[in-house]
């Protein structure tokens, strides 16, 4: 399902957003829209695309076999932030199946607050004071001691980067999932349907945490020091309102962005876009990059839609591509697409002018917080914003978008603010 053109007609778009000139410069949080780890002008602006490699990456992908990493690698996607849960754990091309049955060595939450690890599984629900086994349904009573099984992934390719991360749920004041990207922050159990009583046991299936409390402890894992960060997953499908968005935007840098699309929530009930959430965001003067998300689509579709892809200096050595790839999401240094045939070989700014090309023909557009300033039909597109400043306060930001004229490719460019 394509996003049609006409939800950008949104006249009075400002109107409807009521936001003053001043309130812009501060955002409704009262903190400064402008401060320079949390501003990125123009993320696109030290790329060089004339020697840049593009990397396909995933920052929502479950990837729980051999076939599924195939799908994901024959798609072009190598930098691959694999985000499990059950439990929430960054995965790793030496994972085994069952391992996390048998033992966790992270922690999680139980009755009295957060536990460290291990938990050895076995001992914990057979112990004969304080075990369950028991209590379980024959089914599961047979299917204990847990025991692990073979690796996961019997083939990984060499030019694959595994990159910290994983999906994580639960938290106790919200709806959100969130991805924490380039953390090697753990949560939850294996538990996922409660079969083996662990919840009702005191061990949470999910954080159990606040959602502050579990971004705190996301910066913990971090590996790149300035690199990667929290997305925000299926606004939508979440239910998470306008405000909440902004909450977690405000609370911290490292919160990069939400999901403005997502295949699997579009299979089930339609709310896989959240592009009109997007551009009310960015109309508040807050940074916030759009990630596209397959989600579990991809697990055994080929034509799987949603991912992002990198914009990484050639000349990084292989020692340092894997900070590279994080440096990019919290520099903005990417863009997303559906099916990643449409894709920009330039996005520059010069003086007034925004200008893209494409390496297809298609259907383009320039997206501001009053509409669709420009659009055309080709591989080249640019506009001009005002020069006069209330008239450009209209604007506040740009963005642009690409879509295939013959097929169901969508691109998205990251926002270039304009004050």
């Amino acid at each position: 399902m394509l996003a049609s053109f006409d939800r950008y007609n949104r006249r009075g778009f400002l109107a409807a957003t009521a936001i003053s000139g001043a309130a812009w410069m501060a955002g409704s949080s009262g903190e400064a829209a402008d401060e320079p780890d949390r501003m990125v002008r123009n993320p696109y602006a030290e790329i060089d695309w004339s020697t840049v490699r593009q990397i396909g990456s995933g920052t929502h992908i479950h990837c729980r076999s051999q076939r599924a990493m195939e799908i994901l690698y024959r798609r072009g996607l190598r930098h691959l932030a694999i985000s499990n849960y059950y439990p929430s754990v960054p995965c790793t091309a030496e994972e085994v199946s069952g391992q996390y049955q048998v033992e966790q060595a992270f922690g999680t939450t139980q009755k009295d607050g957060y536990s460290l690890g291990p938990f050895r599984w076995n001992d914990i629900i057979s112990a004969p004071q304080t075990g369950w086994a028991s209590e379980l349904p024959p089914e599961r009573q047979a299917a204990l001691p847990f025991k692990a099984g073979p690796r996961i992934f019997a083939d990984v390719p060499d030019d694959v980067i595994f990159c910290p991360n994983a999906e994580h749920h639960s938290v106790t004041d919200s709806g959100l999932h969130f991805n924490s990207v380039g953390s090697r922050f753990a949560s939850g159990t294996f538990d996922v349907r409660h079969a083996f009583q662990l919840d009702k046991h005191g061990y949470r299936m999910g954080v159990g945490l606040p959602w502050k409390e579990a971004f705190g402890r996301v910066w913990e894992g971090l590996v790149c020091e300035d690199g990667g960060g929290i997305t925000i997953n299926h606004p939508v499908w979440s239910g998470l309102s306008h405000q909440m968005i902004l909450d977690f935007l405000d609370f911290d840098a490292r919160v990069l962005g939400i999901e403005i699309w997502n295949h699997t929530c579009e299979q089930l009930n339609g709310k896989g876009w959240a592009l009109k959430q997007w551009d009310e965001v960015l109309a508040t003067g807050r940074r916030c990059f759009g990630f596209a998300a397959s989600d579990h689509v991809h697990s055994n579709d080929p034509e799987f839609q949603g991912y992002n892809i990198l914009l990484i200096d050639r000349d990084i050595s292989a020692s340092h591509l894997a900070d590279a790839c994080l440096r990019a999401y919290r520099q903005g240094h990417f863009y997303c697409t559906l099916r990643g045939q449409i894709q920009f070989e330039e996005l520059r700014v010069s003086g007034q002018t925004i200008s893209v090309k494409t390496n297809h023909r298609c259907a383009l557009r320039v997206i501001s917080a009053a509409g669709v300033v420009a659009s055309g039909e080709g591989t080249a597109l640019e506009w001009s914003w005002p020069v006069d400043p209330i008239e450009r306060m209209r604007h506040r930001y740009v963005r642009v978008e690409a879509q295939q004229l013959d097929g169901k490719d969508q691109t998205f460019s990251q926002p270039v603010w304009l004050l």
